[in-house]
Formats: structure tokens, sequence, C-alpha cells
């Protein structure tokens, strides 16, 4: 594509397929750069040269651009559209070429933005640069080819991209409230887990403030007892009560007892719902026999987390292939006699990362091998302690890859067991930790270790 502007681009509308399927022999590339409404296609040979750039608006004038890539089969010259995985703006674009039988290839966004200067020795980026390059990447590497969800799939997506805005809201109005505990009732913290217990929130409902609780004392105790049913000691009920006298919070106002009383509303508004989503998300994993054996290991969320947004561990062929999709694999970068510091490349969704990582928690306090190494690996200071998490999760994602094809979960395979101090003998591997097992229901109100935990 020698001419004088480079990058030049013609409107959709005024194109002529005929003028350019003469310059194209065998196989062609259209790489198509996505965005909201403006999209650019660059038509390449199949040796990746680009023969022209077309832009057209997205909807108005993509009927006009499929009739292009229609044009290109009616002559025989098989069109690999190349596009980038840009949110959900390609999706309508991407299912119509797939419904006229055109292979779609997913190219990296990085691969992408790393070739910006190999192409032209300009490190600028532009639309119709960004489809060049595209197009130059495709006759290099091909991209992976796209094939629609299941509806299994996209209905577990559903319910997991419902399920992420509902805890970042709780998590949300959690830190509000932790604030304004803070101010006006510190003492409470110390003797309810906010994040585990809900009796409190009735409490709180009815008696928004200390002050509050210690004008209707009996009562409130009363609701403590009714609302934990029984689960709560009668000397943490005694102990909340008496710190409402003597706390030494700021006293609240009229708008103050308001504003608390909202943000505990809206607390057990999210946790109901996402009890009920949970509940959803495991009916689903249930069903499907590799997710189930996922779930056992996990927990259904994890599961659902890894199937919706990567897929089966089934489809990767390595152990290595899945750690890569979720971002967990390990970057470095050294020069000389300089060695740089190691870090995962977190390329893959933080959905998966962070339902793996509270996976890794619950794993280490339940397993006394896991336990065992991660407080080796951690007793070196606070920064080992994350680190340690991490390389649990590396491990764990080699493991699940093994599950899934129908191995038993055994911890003992992933550390070496001769040089662990353990505190107990590891139980023997029981129908929790068979992978024939079911799928337990995932519940937060469930991850309590004891009774009064839970209430």
């Amino acid at each position: 594509m020698k001419r004088k502007r480079t990058y030049g681009s013609v409107d959709v509308e005024k194109f002529d397929v005929l003028a350019i399927v003469q310059l194209l022999t065998v196989g062609c590339i259209v790489s198509v750069d996505v965005a909201k409404s403006k999209f650019v296609a660059a038509l390449a040979t199949a040796a990746g040269e680009v023969l022209r750039i077309l832009r057209f608006e997205h909807p108005r004038q993509t009927l006009a651009f499929l009739r292009v890539i229609e044009g290109l089969q009616a002559n025989k010259l098989e069109p690999r559209v190349v596009m980038e995985p840009t949110g959900t703006y390609g999706d309508a674009l991407r299912h119509q070429c797939h419904t006229r039988g055109v292979q779609v290839e997913m190219m990296s966004p990085k691969h992408t933005h790393d070739f910006a200067e190999v192409l032209d020795g300009v490190p600028s980026m532009h639309d119709p640069k960004a489809a060049v390059a595209l197009a130059q990447l495709a006759k290099l590497r091909p991209g992976k080819v796209w094939t629609p969800d299941t509806i299994d799939k996209r209905e577990l997506r559903a319910l997991m991209d419902r399920r992420w805005p509902m805890l970042k809201t709780q998590a949300l109005y959690f830190g509000q409230l932790e604030g304004m505990l803070a101010r006006h009732w510190p003492e409470l913290d110390g003797l309810v887990k906010v994040h585990e217990q809900r009796s409190w929130m009735t409490l709180l409902q009815r008696y928004p403030g200390p002050h509050l609780v210690v004008a209707s004392s009996q009562e409130a105790t009363a609701t403590l007892r009714k609302a934990s049913k029984g689960m709560l000691a009668a000397a943490c009920i005694e102990s909340i009560i008496g710190s409402a006298r003597t706390t030494l919070g700021v006293p609240m106002v009229e708008e103050e007892e308001r504003r608390l009383r909202f943000l505990v509303e809206q607390i057990e508004r999210e946790t109901r719902g996402l009890d009920a989503l949970d509940d959803e998300i495991a009916k689903h994993v249930g069903r499907d026999p590799v997710m189930s054996l996922i779930a056992v290991v996990v927990g259904p969320a994890c599961a659902a987390a890894i199937f919706s947004y990567l897929g089966s561990p089934l489809a990767y062929d390595r152990a290595r292939a899945l750690e890569k999709a979720i971002g967990i694999n390990l970057k470095v970068k050294s020069s000389g006699e300089q060695d740089g510091k190691v870090h995962i490349t977190k390329r893959g969704p933080a959905q998966v990362r962070q339902m793996l990582y509270l996976a890794v928690l619950r794993l280490v306090q339940r397993d006394p091998i896991v336990a065992a190494w991660y407080r080796a690996r951690s007793s070196y200071g606070d920064k080992n302690k994350h680190r340690a998490v991490v390389a649990v999760m590396r491990k764990l994602t080699h493991a699940l890859w093994h599950v899934a094809r129908g191995s038993r979960f055994d911890a003992s395979k992933l550390f070496d067991v001769r040089r662990l101090k353990l505190s107990e003998t590891p139980p023997a591997p029981s129908a929790a930790s068979s992978v024939q097992a079911p799928s337990p229901p995932f519940k937060r109100r469930q991850q309590g270790g004891s009774p009064q935990a839970r209430a």
C-alpha cells in the first residue's frame, strides 16, 4: 500500500468491491478496528498487503460493510475477519460474520499495541493504523478462531456478570458502615464480625445508634437473641449492650442515624440478593459434570467464574495454558547484572483471579498440608504472605487442570511433604475431597467456623 496518504480511508458506501477483487488471488484478510460507532477495516491480501482501508459507522452502515464481505465470499476469496476482543462493541459484527459462514479470528490487543512502532517506525497509534497492524499480524500469526458460546455458558456468564457488581456494591456499603462505626461506636467492631455475622443487621435497623440501644436495652437484647436464633452467646449479647453504654464514640445526630439505617438496609438487601444468586449458580454448576468436579475443590462460584470467563479446563492442552489464561503466569524484566522482580502478568480476567484467591484462603484454613506450606512460605514477613497465596493459586490451577480430567485432588502432590512441619497428620481423602462428591451449595453464611460466627 504505497500512496501519499498511507492510512487514507474511503467510506464503505462509496467502495466498489469488484474493483479490488481482481487484485486478490487466493484468500484475503479483513482486519477490523472496533470502536463504539466508528469502525475502520483494512482489506488485505493473504500475504498481509493492505489494498484498501474502509470506514463505516456502526450500526448505520454495518450492512453495507457486510455486503462487502459477501462480495468477497461470492468471488471465492474466503475472507478471514480479524478483530480484537474490545468489550462488547464488536459482538454484533462478529455474530453477523459468523452467521454468514465467515471465519472470525481474535487477536490480542497487546500484540497490536506492541506492533505499532514495528509497522512504520512511529510509536503512534490510531484507528486506520490499528487495522493495518491487525492485517500484518494475521499474516505472521493467525489469531484464535472465534466460536459462539453455548447457551449454558452464556447463562452462567450472565449470572456471574450480575454477581460481580453486587459484590462491589456490597463492599462499598461495608466500607461506609465501618467508617461510621469507627466514629460513633468503635467498640462494636471488636465484638461482632460484620462481614460474617448477620444478627447485627436487625439490631442496627431497629436501633441505629448506641444511645438508642441503651434506651431500649431489654428490647435490643431480645432482638439480638431472636435475630441470631439463639446462636449468639448471652455473654456476647451482654457485651454488645454494655459497649453501647460506655462507648467512646461521637454522639449521633438524627440524619446520621438515618444514614446508618440506610447502609444496613442496603447491605442486607445485597446480601440476600447474593445468597439467591449463589443458589442459582450452584444449580448450574451441579448440572455440569466437569464443573462439579472443580466445585468440590474451589466452590461453585469459583468454578462458575472459570467456566464462564475462560471456558472448560478441558479446552486447554496444558496446565500452563490455563495458568496463562487466568493471568497468574510469571514475568520478569532483567538486563545485564540487574535482575528484575518477578510478577504475575494479570492478563486474564480479574474476576477469576479474585475468586481463585478467595478459594486459596479457604484451602489454607481447612487443608493441613496447604496450611503448613503457607506458614513456612509466609514466615519471612508480611509481603511474603501475599506471595505465598499467589504461589498456591498457581499450584492449585495446575491441580484443577488434572481434576477436570478425573484425577482426585491431593494436596500432597502439590508440595514436598517431607520438608513440611505438619501440625497434625493429614486426614485421609474423604468424600469432601473426592471428585465423585456432589457439589456443595456456596453460601457466605456457611463459611463461619462456629455457630456463633454464623449468627
